[in-house]
């Protein structure tokens, strides 16, 4: 069952299932039956591990790797004018983009921080949920780029939005589909980590120069997992949580890697094991929120420190869900929609937090 059935509950709303209807109540069960793994994952044995000067390795702070409380508290801001569920997320000059997702695959629209208000951007080209984003400010590559996706089937293609157009535009597309994977970027070059082919979980690292808009492989990663979150901290392209590709197949795996080197980093597992994950930096801290599993969603907020290599608790999300968008302005790190229950469900409401 676990060769032709990944996340289930996810393919059944694709084809128009309703989230409380007996068919989700069928594809959970089922997932429940899936042998840990799911789907045989590409292999990355190959992949070269390093030990990072920057960030310190699972070996040396696994016993400083704990959950405690910090205060501070959540707010809600302004809801998003089109409530929707995996949904891609960048901050790109003073805006929160939110883009695609169930509920509307093509709808790009902006969160104004200063103004707390939402407007509609230029729609997607194509309607996908499941996709990859990343921003780059500054430089002749600056724009907002969007990466695979599932349009009905995992893709390669990929787009730029620049500042000031009034359309999306096509570029190289990825060198294989790929969707409910992360993305991170560093400097002028986007890393794609981690998810699903339409068939198989997927390790080998995509980077796309956006200087040369050429994409190149690199190393793989060492826990192929989907439904992941990613994030740059000091310099490296991290993956924190995932599964593989089953709510009962939560990781709680987190790799940092490092371009210098071409190599991995093992980093201390999260508190929480989860997958439908969202992910945020500000600095040297990371910020890991939502998820999902068969029973539920998640509501734990989760801090790692790269200058300590603890983690630490955050308060609770005030709406738990799963498929949600995750953004840091400075101090301030943004929830966007998602789902509050598990599989295809979508919620409007949108929260704020300020790191202490």
């Amino acid at each position: 069952m676990a060769a032709v059935l990944p996340d289930l509950a996810h393919t059944l709303k694709r084809m128009g299932a309703r989230p409380t209807g007996p068919l989700f109540a069928a594809a959970l069960a089922m997932a429940a039956c899936t042998p840990a793994g799911g789907l045989s994952p590409t292999r990355a044995a190959t992949a070269p591990v390093a030990t990072s000067p920057g960030l310190p390795d699972a070996a040396t702070v696994t016993a400083s790797a704990r959950a405690t409380s910090i205060a501070a508290s959540w707010r809600r801001i302004a809801d998003i004018p089109t409530a929707r569920s995996e949904v891609a997320a960048v901050l790109f000059r003073g805006g929160i983009y939110v883009i695609g997702g169930f509920g509307g695959g093509s709808v790009v629209e902006r969160y104004d921080i200063g103004l707390d208000r939402w407007s509609r951007a230029p729609d997607l080209p194509v309607s996908v949920d499941h996709a990859m984003a990343a921003a780059i400010d500054a430089g002749d590559g600056a724009g907002i780029y969007l990466m695979g996706g599932n349009a009905g089937a995992p893709i390669a293609r990929a787009f730029v939005l620049a500042p000031g157009a009034s359309s999306w535009r096509e570029i190289a597309r990825m060198p294989n589909p790929r969707s409910q994977a992360a993305a991170a970027v560093l400097g002028s070059v986007v890393y794609v980590v981690g998810g699903f082919d339409g068939a198989r979980l997927v390790a080998p690292t995509y980077a796309y120069d956006v200087t040369t808009d050429r994409w190149r492989e690199v190393a793989a990663i060492l826990t192929p997992r989907d439904h992941l979150a990613g994030a740059a901290l000091r310099g490296r392209a991290c993956a924190i949580g995932g599964r593989m590709l089953s709510l009962t197949t939560n990781l709680a795996a987190f790799e940092c890697y490092d371009p210098q080197r071409d190599a991995w980093v093992r980093m201390p597992d999260a508190p929480t094991p989860r997958g439908g994950v969202g992910a945020a930096t500000y600095g040297d801290k990371l910020v890991f929120v939502g998820g999902e599993q068969p029973n539920g969603t998640y509501r734990e907020v989760e801090l790692f420190d790269a200058a300590t290599a603890r983690w630490s608790r955050l308060p609770d999300l005030p709406t738990p869900r799963h498929g949600l968008g995750v953004v840091a302005s400075g101090p301030v790190v943004y929830v966007m929609s998602g789902g509050p229950t598990p599989g295809g469900s979508q919620i409007p409401i949108c929260e704020a937090l300020t790191l202490q």
